[in-house]
């Protein structure tokens, strides 16, 4: 052996990356209070239902039960409702592992439901009016396919603790943590955290503009108004007396609907992505896929194009369709019930970073389009660029639809034999989603048919990352002499690796 191999040191074995410590498995039942608010409802029921049988309305003579057994009655069927819900409750666990969350239920017939992390796709905390006076909260985890797995009911400080760990999860992160941040001093009416950065927020006010100027809250009233007349002009004063009660029920009742449901609103951003927050005596607080949503539809009505407001509707895969119902007693495809432009802006900026529908050079329609579209032709217009296709169209709501080239499955052309002799098309794009029609009117069918090539090509090309995300940062170079003197310590490196491995 030579005095040189005599003087190297002992090889030691490599070192392995430390182990990352698995999730302890964590077992938990609802909150206590949980039958007594489901039960509520139960008990509510009741109630009305003992009312609308024996309490007399003059309209035949009836007697009353004697009350002591109209009490026994209530409270026997109160009694049987507590102990389902204790039962039910009782049963009832959910297990947070390091692979997914689980939940058996069941006393008599066991069933045990495992969610994989990375199926999760949404999360929703709601609070029910009831649940609100206990600050509980129910979650709503959305697997896609349609199938939503609910929680109810978890303290409000619990549930908002499971699902920022649970879309942590979904996202790829192992090692996150269940952490609880405090809520803000508006966060009783407002899912918000320290953390927790404000885009967008609606006030009441505008809501209630929104509501009384919507081309909804004036089909109403001429529907009554037409109504009314027909009865007075066919000399039936009562019956017009008798129209003008649900008549204003439905009016009130419709701009209530659209106030409380979306009271409050506020679009934010925290590290689990895009929260939406909505509601006055239900609080739902909805976290945004953006993976999932196909395509974006802003629209305004007549009166909100004097007052500057917007409405923006979204196309998500497994939420319906997307309608005007604003009572948030579903998913809501709402994601800005009323806003300004520069309100409508952040929010698709948010949504998808590196777009702007704005920076779209839209191609308007030929003066032939008149004779298919007589009233909307001058509106109707279309374009893309590198990442999204714009269509325009609609004449009393006038209405943008975007949709990003990475969300697009495919482009038709269709043409009738009215539009062919007038050199027109219409283009459609199709989508994964299934509710929302995106489609330009009354084309140039010479210029779709020399664009269509390359907005198919556009369709076909994978990008370097999904719009939802920010644009990366450029990797930063180091300076010409640092990276010689690199390249020139890394090759001594190898050099003395080779020789002493010779």
């Amino acid at each position: 052996m030579s005095d040189t191999e005599r003087e190297l040191p002992p090889s030691e074995p490599p070192s392995e990356p430390p182990a990352v410590a698995p999730t302890p498995k964590r077992t938990e039942r609802a909150h206590p209070l949980t039958p007594l608010v489901r039960g509520w409802v139960v008990l509510l029921a009741i109630v009305i239902g003992f009312g609308r049988e024996f309490v007399p309305d003059g309209s035949e003579p009836g007697r009353l039960p004697p009350l002591q057994l109209i009490l026994a009655g209530i409270g026997a069927i109160a009694l049987i409702a507590v102990i389902a819900g204790f039962m039910s409750w009782r049963f009832t666990r959910f297990v947070v592992d390091a692979d997914e969350l689980r939940i058996d239920a069941g006393a008599i017939f066991r069933s045990s439901k495992r969610i994989a992390f990375e199926r999760v796709q949404a999360i929703d905390v709601v609070q029910p009016f009831a649940a609100r006076l206990f600050r509980l909260a129910e979650i709503r985890i959305d697997i896609g396919g349609g199938e939503t797995t609910q929680l109810r009911y978890l303290s409000l400080a619990r549930a908002y603790e499971l699902r920022d760990y649970l879309l942590a999860r979904a996202r790829g992160h192992r090692d996150a943590e269940a952490t609880h941040h405090e809520l803000t001093a508006g966060s009783v009416l407002a899912d918000l955290t320290e953390q927790d950065q404000v885009l967008v927020r609606v006030e009441p006010g505008t809501l209630v503009l929104a509501a009384l100027t919507s081309h909804e809250f004036f089909g109403i009233l001429l529907s009554g108004a037409v109504a009314i007349g027909i009865t007075l002009a066919l000399d039936l004063g009562w019956a017009a007396l008798g129209l003008l009660l649900p008549v204003g029920s439905a009016l009130i009742g419709f701009v209530a609907q659209r106030v409380t449901g979306q009271f409050n609103y506020t679009l934010s951003r925290r590290a689990a992505g895009l929260r939406i927050a909505r509601g006055l005596t239900s609080l739902t607080s909805q976290s945004l896929p953006p993976r999932r949503i196909q395509a974006v539809q802003i629209s305004q009505s007549l009166l909100w194009r004097r007052l500057g407001l917007f409405r923006i509707d979204l196309e998500v895969i497994g939420w319906g369709a997307v309608g005007g119902e604003e009572d948030a007693k579903s998913v809501s495809t709402i994601m800005l019930p009323a806003g300004t432009a520069d309100q409508v802006t952040t929010a698709i900026a948010a949504l998808w970073p590196t777009t702007d529908y704005r920076q779209v050079e839209l191609t308007p329609a030929p003066r032939s389009a008149r004779w298919l579209h007589p009233l909307s032709a001058p509106f109707l217009r279309w374009g893309f660029d590198a990442r999204l296709f714009v269509a325009q169209h609609g004449w009393l709501v006038r209405r943008w639809q975007l949709v990003p080239h990475s969300r697009a499955q495919s482009a038709r052309v269709a043409q009738g034999p009215l539009s062919r002799r007038l050199g027109l098309a219409d283009l459609e794009v199709h989508t994964a989603g299934t509710h929302l029609s995106i489609h330009a009117e009354g084309t140039d069918a010479a210029t779709v048919g020399e664009r269509l090539a390359e907005l198919h090509a556009h369709f076909h090309h994978l990008p370097d990352h999904d719009v939802s995300e920010p644009v990366p940062a450029p990797a930063v170079e180091p300076p010409r002499d640092q990276a010689a003197g690199t390249a020139d310590r890394l090759a001594d490196q190898a050099d003395a690796t080779i020789s002493s491995t010779e």
